[in-house]
């Protein structure tokens, strides 16, 4: 074996076998060529070697990283979110491959559109794929048709598995979620803190973290004394038909009855769907009615008026869950389930406006 090709060698295996992973630094040319005796010119053929195998990389005045691991590796990543180019998601994709790509991996792609039939084709699909690990946006469902079962069965079969954004009720698997139901206590306090005492609210009954965030503002408001009207409080089915959402929205402005001074949206479009509704009927916002959201997506920073909103850390949150999988992928030995819950803060624009006092 030529000189160059036991330090390849050596350099190979240890990358295969996992003990020099992704992203770490290779020893350096002068602790190399004195492991093994040889010149710089070997060490910097065998680096060179590698290099086009796509094992390392060379990075001019930092050193050569480990970009791949091949032993039993697949090397893709499956990826399965409710959409895919619009609203948080580009942002949390974004988020994922970055982290997938510098360490070697592939990211594949999938949009579900909250559809738990076109959800389960995909995880087959992943798994008949053998990929080393899938992050998920859950679709929920019932029982009958949710897909937790095949979730748990693929990560019981050595897929790696994380949750985005939502979690399986009553399932324990890795996760990187929003804490919602604080961020919809924040949400209420911050139109309480403007002087509004008639809030109403408007969430998506069938996605449980805008549930949890209708949960926590009512939590708030409850502890203040304030008993929100029950026609104030409209749980639409937000992730399916844009075309339901709005009918169930123009309902608020039909009613006789008085509308809230503020109304809280479980997300950026609902709000937008909200404030065009609420012009055809004649109410101005923010003068007429605060609306506060979530997300802090790009429809809340460029509509009009600007929204404020409850911030979502997408891209954050992408590379997270990515590393929370890849430490999966690597440690597969290790029985070790992680929940991360990120915290959210108020984004203030235009849509609230404060109330004088009573």
């Amino acid at each position: 074996m030529k000189k160059y090709e036991t330090v390849m060698t050596w350099l190979k295996e240890n990358i295969e076998a996992g003990r020099i992973l992704p992203g770490e630094k290779l020893p350096t040319e002068p602790e190399l060529m004195s492991r093994f005796g040889v010149s710089r010119n070997s060490v910097r053929q065998a680096l060179g070697e590698l290099s086009r195998q796509k094992f390392v990389e060379s990075r001019h005045g930092i050193g050569t990283f480990c970009i791949r691991r091949t032993s039993n590796r697949s090397m893709l990543v499956g990826l399965v979110c409710l959409r895919v180019n619009s609203y948080i998601f580009p942002r949390i994709i974004q988020g994922c491959n970055r982290v997938v790509q510098k360490n070697g991996f592939t990211l594949l792609i999938n949009e579900s559109w909250y559809d738990a039939a076109q959800e389960r084709r995909m995880l087959l699909a992943l798994r008949e794929k053998q990929v080393d690990g899938i992050i998920l946006t859950p679709v929920e469902a019932d029982g009958a048709t949710s897909n937790a079962g095949l979730v748990k069965e693929i990560e019981e079969s050595g897929i790696a598995v994380v949750l985005l954004d939502n979690e399986y009720a009553g399932y324990n698997f890795s996760s990187v979620i929003l804490d919602d139901h604080g961020a919809g206590r924040t949400a209420a306090q911050y139109l309480w803190d403007r002087g509004h005492r008639d809030i109403g609210m408007i969430f998506s009954r069938n996605y449980r973290p805008k549930v949890l965030r209708k949960d926590g503002a009512l939590e708030y408001l409850r502890e203040k004394q304030i008993t929100v009207r029950p026609e104030w409080i409209v749980g639409i089915e937000g992730q399916v038909s844009p075309f339901r959402t709005y009918g169930q929205i123009r309902e608020l402005f039909h009613m006789k009855a008085a509308v809230p001074t503020a109304v809280i949206c479980s997300s950026d479009d609902e709000a937008l769907m909200l404030i065009r509704q609420a012009k055809r009927a004649g109410i101005n916002v923010p003068d007429d009615l605060s609306v506060i959201s979530f997300d802090n997506s790009d429809l809340a920073r460029f509509s009009h008026p600007r929204l404020t909103s409850m911030d979502h850390p997408s891209d954050y949150m992408g590379e997270l869950a990515a590393t929370t999988l890849l430490n999966r992928v690597y440690h597969a030995e290790t029985l070790v389930r992680t929940r991360s819950v990120i915290d959210s803060a108020v984004v203030n624009r235009d849509s609230v406006l404060g109330l004088p006092p009573a």
